[in-house]
């Protein structure tokens, strides 16, 4: 009687703290930012491209995750997934209120698929289990998201001394800063800072003046090499300095930071390769007089 009714209280507190938690994040109505990509296609007029929640087939049943979406009140969590979507590229130019809503229906399937496995195979339901997993679902599109914004972050670290390298060779050439990015963007559109560059003039496009967008970029690419870029060429607009030589200078800068990292990574190498060799030698001993040993304990070793 008294393993039945703490049983009992345990689920009713349990299932009283699921609905605190649920209530008070899904309270009030949250609005939600349209994401760059949109904006600047909707300004050009252009066709706003299309997501899976704009998708005919699928409007009914993602209209209900998009509706709770709207009432999710954790700002920290939104402020986070819009730096890493921004930071990614945001290729399926999903919003933040879209993106929460693709975490939450993650989080119900994770649900649904624990309960029919924990009836079929286990033959009983395990709250505490349930719950965890329902959790981790909610949170397995957020690390996916995390992993691709650092790629695309560190694919930009690497590509970006070259880039300004040749924009500066460019612009020493007689081409001015916005006709040096346009011949970058042709030459290459697929390369991730290029695609930043192009956002950067369509700012510019809109109204926006350079050092406005260009710190706008720095905004969504957290990348403390592009601030001090950027800061650097906002500077050098002000006092009236050639950009080329800027440019140019802070590639060169780039590459002995980075020369100096590495110089830093091959000496930490050897104190890491020492522990997998001592471990290794240790096998090895134990490999070729554990036999050995082994027989002399037993007293057949002579």
């Amino acid at each position: 009687m008294y393993d039945l009714i703490l049983q009992i209280s345990i689920t009713g507190f349990l299932g009283l703290s699921i609905f605190m938690l649920v209530f008070f994040a899904f309270r009030f109505r949250q609005c939600d930012v349209v994401p760059i990509h949109r904006q600047f296609t909707k300004a050009l007029g252009a066709n706003t491209p299309l997501t899976i929640f704009d998708q005919p087939l699928l409007k009914p049943f993602l209209g209900a995750a998009l509706i709770w979406a709207q009432r999710f009140q954790v700002q920290s969590l939104r402020t986070y997934l819009r730096q890493h979507l921004d930071a990614s590229g945001n290729p399926n130019n999903y919003s933040v209120q879209e993106y929460i809503a693709i975490c939450l229906l993650c989080s119900l399937l994770t649900g649904i698929i624990t309960f029919f496995m924990s009836m079929l195979v286990l033959l009983y339901l395990d709250l505490i289990v349930l719950m965890v997993l329902t959790v981790i679902g909610f949170f397995i599109p957020i690390f996916a998201l995390k992993s691709n914004s650092d790629s695309r972050v560190r694919r930009i670290s690497k590509q970006l001394p070259y880039t300004l390298d040749l924009i500066g060779l460019m612009m020493g050439s007689g081409s001015t800063f916005n006709e040096a990015v346009i011949t970058m963007i042709r030459d290459q559109p697929s390369d991730d800072f290029n695609q930043e560059l192009q956002f950067v003039l369509a700012e510019i496009d809109l109204g926006s003046s350079r050092s406005t967008a260009l710190r706008n970029m720095a905004t969504r690419i957290p990348l403390e090499s592009l601030r001090s870029i950027i800061g650097a060429i906002n500077q050098a607009e002000s006092l009236g300095t050639p950009l080329s030589d800027i440019l140019r200078n802070q590639a060169d800068m780039m590459r002995m930071h980075r020369s100096v990292r590495a110089e830093k990574l091959s000496a930490s190498a050897s104190l890491r390769l020492m522990l997998p060799n001592v471990m290794i030698l240790v096998a090895v001993v134990i490999f070729l007089f554990g036999p050995m040993i082994i027989k002399h304990m037993r007293g057949e070793l002579f």
